[in-house]
């Protein structure tokens, strides 16, 4: 095993730590919600994306028709682009043969670790692919012993509901480090919660991540320019 594969794979670890019960409460809640063990693993398979497949199951277990549950999850995937057009800066210069894979592997999880420390990930497609296959395997496996025994676990004990939310919670408590980290996380929580239930199509979301990012680009950048002006006093 290279030396990237395996820095790759001990990276995944808080994702798998994360990945396993969150992957075993989806296959609970696919089951509650009326699919076979085959349907919940193959949707994991070959979907791949946490919070689509907990929306997707919500919906089929309301009844929804296949089209809408199709769009739904392709518009919340969507936000997939911009983090492997983020990514792909880090990969000039690698074959299409190797960006492809490389992107479809990407999630929340795997990109936040990813962007802790672009340092680790600049030039080696290999730790990514190890990285990202690491959590892979974490979530397809949970997801089956969810599938197994969610006929006889009760969907709404044991907090299963809340898994993915406490998913990111915790992944979000590993990237703050510092002040303009706890603001852009505070604006982003502040805008969520103050137009919830204001805007339709769960709009409110999309303002309150834009909110916060413009907050945290506007924060760095000033930071960045106070810097320069100290630097340059200094000189004289």
């Amino acid at each position: 095993m290279s030396k990237d594969i395996r820095e790759g794979s001990k990276a995944a670890l808080p994702i798998v730590l994360g990945y396993l019960p969150v992957g075993m409460a989806y296959g609970v809640l696919a089951r509650a919600a009326g699919l076979s063990t085959l349907e919940a693993t193959g949707m994991s398979v070959f979907v791949f994306a946490g919070a689509s497949q907990f929306i997707a199951v919500s919906m089929l277990g309301a009844g929804a028709a296949a089209f809408p549950v199709i769009l739904t999850t392709f518009i919340v995937n969507s936000r997939h682009v911009l983090m492997t057009s983020a990514l792909a800066r880090y990969f000039k210069g690698l074959p299409v043969g190797k960006i492809i894979p490389l992107s479809g592997q990407v999630t929340d999880e795997s990109f936040a670790v990813a962007m802790a420390d672009v340092s680790l990930v600049t030039g080696r497609p290999n730790y990514l692919m190890a990285l990202q296959m690491t959590a892979y395997g974490s979530w397809v496996s949970g997801s089956i012993i969810g599938a197994l025994f969610g006929s006889i676990i009760d969907s709404s004990s044991y907090g299963i509901p809340f898994a993915m939310t406490a998913l990111f919670i915790c992944l979000l408590v590993m990237q703050i480090r510092n002040r303009v980290h706890v603001i852009v996380a505070v604006t982003a929580g502040v805008l969520a919660l103050g137009l919830q239930g204001i805007l339709p199509n769960n709009l409110h979301l999309i303002i309150a991540a834009t909110g916060a990012a413009g907050t945290g680009l506007w924060l760095t950048l000033r930071r960045e320019t106070m810097n320069g002006v100290w630097s340059e006093s200094n000189k004289e």
